[in-house]
């Protein structure tokens, strides 16, 4: 019997294009647009700044965006930051089942890391659908439990999610998936 690192690996490295449903292509494209939305719509604060400026210092190839500017950083400096911008006015979606925020998480990600690899729509949208279902089952195993013990569960299921993204990108097998969230 797979460990549940396992199986989750398997489900986010067997999410090909091909094989995404219509409608689930349909949500992974929603939500992309509405973290890029809220993403955009932090840009004047000064939060935005500050992090994004932190991402110019982190620096890096410049192979992807830093949504709201010119400048292009390494795809983890723009991840991170898009991501946090994406949250940081809380207009983020929240999958309630797991009460999580999976776009400034699996939609960043996916979308820094389609940059640097030149993927196709497509490519990007079954990441993203990747990330939200590893994020998802890790934020489902407890609804509620991380927030009572103080947590915040989008900074806990978030990285899995995020992994899954990147990984479904990079073509890794389900092993390798299951190395990357180390559980």
């Amino acid at each position: 019997m797979p460990t549940f690192a396992e199986a989750l690996g398997t489900i986010a490295a067997g999410l090909a294009p091909a094989a995404l449903p219509p409608e689930v292509a349909e949500k992974a494209a929603h939500l992309l647009l509405d973290t890029a939305g809220v993403a955009l719509a932090a840009v004047p604060e000064d939060f935005a700044r500050s992090v994004q400026e932190v991402a110019l210092r982190l620096g890096g190839p410049p192979e992807a965006s830093l949504w709201g500017r010119a400048e292009r950083v390494g795809m983890a400096s723009a991840a991170l930051a898009n991501g946090a911008l994406a949250h940081g006015l809380d207009y983020d979606d929240t999958l309630e089942e797991a009460i999580v925020h999976t776009g400034c998480c699996c939609a960043t990600t996916a979308f820094a890391v389609g940059e640097a690899q030149r993927a196709s729509g497509p490519a990007l949208l079954a990441a993203i659908a990747a990330g939200v279902e590893v994020m998802a089952g890790v934020g489902s195993v407890a609804p509620g439990a991380f927030h009572r013990r103080g947590f915040h569960p989008t900074a806990l299921c978030g990285p899995f999610g995020a992994a899954a993204a990147a990984g479904n990108l990079m073509e890794l097998s389900g092993a390798e998936l299951a190395t990357a969230f180390g559980l």
